[in-house]
């Protein structure tokens, strides 16, 4: 299911009154403004991983192996580079302008580097996608023995790199933040006993991803990052600003439709280092 952001107005909704939900209300409600210039990736790197599809790949040259992987893809070989790039940046920029941002791109780099307090440079240095078969297992007794059936399904990861930076700071370093989705194909199956044969058989039905899919995922993903990035400032202004001797017990996502927030758990960007 995709979901449609929207702002809400009201209080913030707090479960409880712990240091750290006090300083992220703080942050929520400021009237802080956070300018960042936001530099999209060139093109889309777009693989396809089902080398099973392929008779005797290992006795391919490298190119070979490429070139017929290629063409077993389901969705790589039809996805458009712009067409993707442009439905992503498009929710994420939008996103984050609904979030507080001050956006620039690109053409508006002489008005963002005015000095502004509280800029920041992000760069999507990579976007990639990873087409593959995903083995769905299944299992269960009837009269003390146990059946097992294994059916490949499809599926892709989207995977997005980003690079943040202080502007207008000498030498700053970039910290490395780190995304990745996965969607597949829908499964559902079951075993019966065919009253019949007296046999056990697997009934299974599958709802096939369709390259229209995949651009739904872009779209998605990219009010997903853009509040992924929110929350990435927010947990540094929280830890920054939490009572000393206190430390952070959970990270936070802020929730822009219902005006809240909670434990973000793995739904964050992964900070993979500085460079």
């Amino acid at each position: 299911m995709f979901i449609l952001l929207f702002l809400a107005s009201g209080l913030l909704v707090m479960p409880s009154c712990t240091p750290e939900r006090k300083v992220a209300n703080t942050f929520i409600n400021s009237p802080h403004v956070l300018n960042l210039l936001v530099m999209p990736p060139d093109n889309v790197f777009k693989f396809s991983h089902k080398g099973e599809s392929v008779k005797n790949l290992s006795e391919l040259s490298q190119e070979q192996q490429d070139s017929a992987l290629w063409a077993e893809s389901h969705f790589m070989q039809y996805l458009s580079d712009s067409l993707l790039l442009e439905t992503y940046m498009n929710n994420f920029i939008g996103e984050l302008r609904n979030l507080g941002f001050n956006v620039y791109l690109d053409d508006a780099i002489d008005s963002f580097m005015t000095g502004k307090p509280q800029s920041y440079v992000l760069d999507i240095s990579q976007m990639q996608l990873d087409e593959y078969f995903y083995p769905v297992e299944d299992q269960e007794s009837y009269m003390d023995t146990i059946y097992y059936k294994k059916t490949n399904v499809n599926a892709v990861d989207f995977g997005c790199w980003f690079d943040l930076s202080k502007a207008n700071t000498e030498n700053a370093k970039k910290t490395v933040l780190y995304a990745t989705s996965t969607i597949y194909d829908s499964f559902e199956g079951r075993f019966y006993s065919d009253p019949f044969t007296g046999r056990v058989k697997y009934k299974y039905r599958i709802d096939s991803l369709a390259v229209k899919d995949i651009y739904e995922m872009a779209s998605y993903l990219g009010k997903k990052h853009a509040g992924y990035l929110y929350d990435f400032f927010m947990n540094q202004y929280i830890a920054k600003h939490l009572p000393e001797g206190v430390q952070m017990e959970d990270y936070y996502h802020y929730n822009r439709a219902k005006n809240s927030f909670w434990p973000a758990d793995d739904e964050r960007f992964q900070v993979l280092g500085t460079k």
